[in-house]
């Protein structure tokens, strides 16, 4: 007689810590936020880290005017952001970059208005740049497209967020919007620059936006912002990591506890 097979658990003892951060915005980012993050990340090691768009801010490629003493140089922050982005790939398990609408300033300014011209050109990419800079081989790097909408991350989609969105900063419920748009996809996105939760329960299925925290610092064309600082956390377990619990991290000048300690980025 045939012994039954016992069915997989959905609860796992152990579970893949992965980091979320989005909206940097090197060399313009708030850096007491970053140094926490840093000390955290040091600390625990995640499985993967994925920096979720806008990591070098490009202002100099932007239509917009600028401020004051805005920097008038892109390299110096690529070089910041390479420097960042191989220390964590170190660190973590894997480092998975995605493009933002920030980054993607450098393609717009070396293409121009006929980018089909430049096809299978080398070394003209922000991800060129970045490897002629230094930027380990180990990652990962992401540009969203038709084909590429995003990455998978256990039940979640993970994107920058402004191919989706409507303006920057629009409405007060961001993460409940989402939701609705992806027909109940669980999914984290940054843009915004705005932190929220929403959920959804439908058939016994919860399904869960995250509108992602910022990291980078003040800006003089928003005196006030409506900003959180902070990164979100999933923890992936189950039969092939299919269930995740999101965290969400908010800082308060450049602090957070997490786990019974607490990482302060202005010590």
């Amino acid at each position: 007689m045939k012994k039954k097979t016992a069915a997989k658990s959905a609860v796992s003892t152990k579970s893949d810590v992965v980091a979320i951060v989005s909206d940097i915005h090197f060399d313009l980012h708030h850096g007491p936020t970053w140094r926490a993050f840093r000390k955290w990340h040091k600390d625990v090691k995640p499985s993967k880290t994925i920096i979720l768009g806008d990591f070098v801010d490009l202002g100099m490629m932007s239509r917009y005017v600028q401020e004051a003493h805005a920097p008038i140089h892109a390299i110096p922050q690529i070089k910041m952001f390479v420097a960042e982005a191989n220390a964590l790939a170190a660190e973590a398990g894997e480092l998975v970059v995605v493009e933002g609408n920030h980054d993607e300033r450098w393609s717009k300014v070396i293409f121009g208005g006929a980018p089909q011209a430049l096809k299978d050109a080398l070394g003209l990419t922000l991800y060129e740049q970045c490897k002629a800079q230094g930027l380990s081989s180990d990652v990962r790097w992401v540009r969203e497209d038709t084909i590429t909408k995003g990455v998978r991350c256990g039940p979640f989609i993970l994107r920058h967020g402004h191919n989706q969105a409507s303006r920057f900063g629009a409405g007060k419920h961001l993460a409940a919007n989402r939701l609705g748009k992806t027909m109940g996809v669980s999914e984290v996105f940054g843009h915004h620059h705005r932190a929220q939760v929403f959920c959804q329960t439908s058939l016994g299925r919860t399904a869960v936006a995250v509108a992602n925290p910022c990291m980078t610092g003040d800006h003089e064309y928003s005196k006030d912002p409506d900003w959180q600082r902070g990164f979100t956390i999933l923890e992936l377990y189950g039969p092939d990591k299919c269930y995740a619990s999101p965290f969400l991290v908010i800082m308060n000048n450049g602090h957070f506890a997490y786990n019974g300690k607490v990482y302060d980025g202005n010590i």
